[in-house]
């Protein structure tokens, strides 16, 4: 005698986890040998401090610059969109505005290189409260200034959606095009007649 057979339960949805959720037990068992390989590495960097300290300086002069760069940069675009009839901003002061810039740039970026070269002078006074809090302001400085220039200058326009249509359309119209080629004639029964 056969049994009814139950019909199958249907399982409830299963929620497929965040991607958050996902990478959290890597990401948290990865912090033990990420922090010993960066331990590591900073007390190599101690040992050997007076090799890397030119190498450190010589860096921090280049992100000085490229840094100092990007902001004069920006700073001149907004002064050039804020005062457009100052002297400054004009075509014939360019190249000066230009000369003076980059000796202030230049100058900013090489006393910066200067004090981290004296700030890496003895390894026994590192690390120190001045060295820490004057890294946290160099990696919070340009992240300021770019919410301040996004907020003051406004995101760059989309390609195309600037441009104007031309308010003086030519006055000579285009020519014409040429006419088509005219049908080759087709030789008729009468000619065909005399030539046998």
């Amino acid at each position: 005698m056969d049994l009814p057979s139950r019909p199958a339960l249907s399982r409830p949805p299963t929620k497929r986890p965040g991607r958050v959720r996902r990478w959290a037990i890597p990401a948290l068992g990865a912090v033990t040998p990420v922090a010993l390989i960066v331990v590591n590495i900073a007390v190599f960097i101690v040992k050997h401090l007076a090799a890397f300290r030119w190498s450190i300086t010589i860096l921090a002069f280049v992100s000085g610059m490229m840094l100092n760069s990007w902001m004069g940069l920006k700073i001149y675009r907004l002064f050039q969109a804020r005062y457009r009839e100052n002297a400054l901003v004009s075509d014939v002061n360019q190249d000066i505005v230009l000369i003076g810039g980059m000796a202030v740039i230049i100058a900013v970026s090489f006393i910066t290189a200067l004090f981290c070269y004296l700030g890496l002078a003895n390894e026994a006074s590192l690390p120190n409260a001045m060295t820490f809090l004057t890294g946290i302001f160099a990696i919070a400085v340009p992240f300021t200034f770019q919410f301040i220039f996004e907020r003051v200058l406004g995101r760059a326009p989309k390609r195309g959606a600037g441009l104007k249509a031309n308010p003086f359309p030519t006055a000579i119209p285009p020519p014409p095009p040429p006419p088509p080629p005219a049908p080759i004639a087709q030789p008729s029964q009468r000619w065909f007649g005399r030539q046998r």
